[in-house]
């Protein structure tokens, strides 16, 4: 049979990533974007330094009319002034034109002061720069706990910057300072700050103070972008600084503002959200076009992708998965003659030579644990047969026949169920049923010297399969060395316990204890038995129940607090025999 010709999965690949790449270095959709972004970044930079450069400017005034009315409220003519009982008119009328005149040379050096008024509340007088010399009742403005002398107030429709000697708060109730200073800002001098921020089709700028109220709009009429920076600005956490898109009335907008804390005023400025103008969306709708294009170049490269290389991929890698579980059943196939079909067809040959060394080895494994198992069994049943020849060798001497009869009839029940039972795994209830006959025998040679203590076997260990002669030969011990010294009241006791998914059968008397250092040597015997004649039952035992249920079961010995010696089997019941 000739070599099938194998067609490249990656060379037909090749060609048609090429292909999308000519098409996709032709479109200009990158620089566009990029060009565009850039754009939109110098507008809000240029914003931002505007808000900035605002920002400064006004907290420069703001800082310099803070100085001036801390100056007015410590200059001694003031101070007289508030003592104005003790004064002639002359003195007094001399006092306060001082006062004004300097008060309006202040004004008239800087344009952010509309009006200066020097207040006597006890006097009931006010100098101001507008009207000079006057009598009026004073009242200061009332201030929230949270608000400082500094900061700004909203009072008949102006804003105004107040501070009053003695220098508290105006919060306490029925307060009268002796005297204080008003500073009403210019609105033509805010309104120049915020011009520059409507140079666009849908920008604008507003002042907000920091009690709520919203002034000077530019242009009039945007109550709603300002309850929307204001929800915008709260959800961030009131930052000095803030820069965020948000909608308002269905519209994107740009908010970028600048807080001065110390005066508890925010210059805010928005535009125009979206950065898109009409020549610009023509010209996306254009790259939009070749963007579709070179979509669906890209789906079809892609979906002859998926068809060629990553579904038969993912057919191979699936088959690995089943193969890691175990599943040796699993087969592939591939209906294209191309590098997949090698590679499946592989696939199944080493699938198909696994199964076979699997089954091997499971076949030798088998017969070499039965050999095993066999031969240790083996080991065990002549050892009961040379004992029970010995005691019917006692009972003859002692012309003991009945004994004998009962004792040969129990042999025989004895050796029947190792005849019967062919099975080298048999029931828990079964095996406890051979090592009971097993008792009823050395009691017919012991009499009243020992009793045996039996537990109830927990009912879902009656139908546990172990191997067979796991309990007799650890009971012989116990008769054979546990009791070899007593005379009387002797006691072996077997017990059951449940834990978890294991179960411990515990055999132990009361005979002589173990010394630890002979205890210690005799675990070392049953770990490694290597045809030593001391502990040969146990570390027999101890290998079967390790080859039947791993190497978490097996033999435990300590000093029983019975007395004597404490023989525990444990047995993992979650392995199935």
């Amino acid at each position: 049979m000739g070599k099938t010709k194998m067609v490249s999965v990656f060379k037909k690949l090749y060609l048609l990533f090429v292909a999308a790449m000519i098409v996709l270095y032709a479109c200009t959709i990158a620089i566009f974007l990029t060009y565009a972004a850039s754009q939109r970044n110098v507008r809000i930079n240029a914003m931002a330094a505007t808000m900035r450069q605002g920002r400064e400017s006004l907290k420069t005034q703001l800082d310099i009319v803070s100085d001036m009315e801390r100056n007015l409220i410590s200059d001694s003519r003031t101070m007289n002034l508030s003592q104005g009982n003790n004064l002639d008119v002359y003195t007094r009328s001399q006092l306060g034109r001082g006062l004004v005149e300097s008060m309006r040379s202040f004004q008239s050096m800087n344009n952010i002061i509309e009006e200066i008024e020097l207040l006597f509340p006890e006097q009931k007088m006010e100098l101001s720069t507008l009207t000079e010399l006057s009598r009026k009742e004073c009242v200061p403005a009332r201030r929230r706990e949270t608000e400082t002398a500094r900061q700004l107030i909203y009072v008949q429709r102006q804003i105004r910057m107040e501070l009053w000697y003695p220098l508290i708060r105006s919060i306490v109730e029925d307060y009268v300072p002796d005297y204080g200073v008003r500073v009403t800002l210019s609105e033509n001098y805010l309104s120049e700050l915020l011009e520059p921020l409507s140079v666009e089709k849908q920008s604008g700028g507003f002042f907000m103070l920091s009690t709520g109220e919203g002034l000077i709009q530019i242009p009039e009429g945007c109550d709603k972008l300002m309850e929307c920076w204001r929800q915008a600005w709260k959800k961030a956490g009131c930052p000095d600084s803030f820069l965020r898109n948000g909608r308002c009335q269905g519209k994107k907008y740009l908010f970028i503002s600048e807080t001065i804390p110390e005066y508890g005023i925010t210059l805010v400025a928005y535009r125009n959200g979206s950065w898109l103008d009409t020549s610009t969306i023509i010209a996306l709708l254009v790259m939009g076009g070749v963007i579709l294009l070179v979509s669906v170049m890209f789906f079809l490269m892609l979906f002859q992708t998926n068809t060629t290389v990553n579904k038969p991929l993912q057919k191979v890698v699936q088959a690995f998965e089943k193969l890691q579980d175990g599943d040796l059943s699993i087969r592939i196939s591939h209906k294209y003659q191309d590098e997949f079909q090698y590679i499946y067809s592989s696939f199944n040959r080493t699938v198909e030579r696994i199964q076979e060394l699997i089954e091997n080895v499971k076949e030798q494994s088998r017969l070499l644990q039965n050999a095993e198992l066999m031969q240790l069994q083996s080991q065990i049943n002549p050892h009961f047969l040379y004992n029970s020849f010995y005691l019917i060798r006692i009972m003859a001497k002692n012309e003991s026949y009945e004994q004998i009869v009962q004792f040969v009839t129990s042999l025989a029940k004895y050796y029947r169920f190792l005849n019967k039972e062919v099975d080298q795994n048999i029931s828990l209830s079964k095996e406890v049923e051979h090592m009971m006959n097993y008792i009823d025998i050395q009691q017919m040679r012991f009499g009243d010297k020992i009793s045996v203590s039996i537990g109830e076997l927990p009912e879902n260990a009656v139908s546990f399969r172990v191997p067979k002669l796991i309990l007799q030969p650890v009971v012989e011990n116990a008769y054979n060395y546990g009791m070899s010294s007593i005379l009387k009241d002797g006691c072996i006791r077997i017990g059951y316990e449940m834990d978890e998914d294991f179960l411990n059968i515990i055999i132990e008397d009361n005979g002589s204890s173990v010394e630890e250092e002979k205890l210690e040597q005799m675990r070392e015997y049953i770990r490694d038995y290597q045809g030593r004649a001391a502990g040969h039952a146990l570390s027999n035992i101890e290998r079967r129940l390790k080859l039947a249920y791993g190497e978490d079961s097996g033999i435990l010995l300590e000093n029983s607090d019975f007395g004597g010696l404490k023989v525990v089997l444990r047995l993992d019941m979650s392995v199935v025999l």
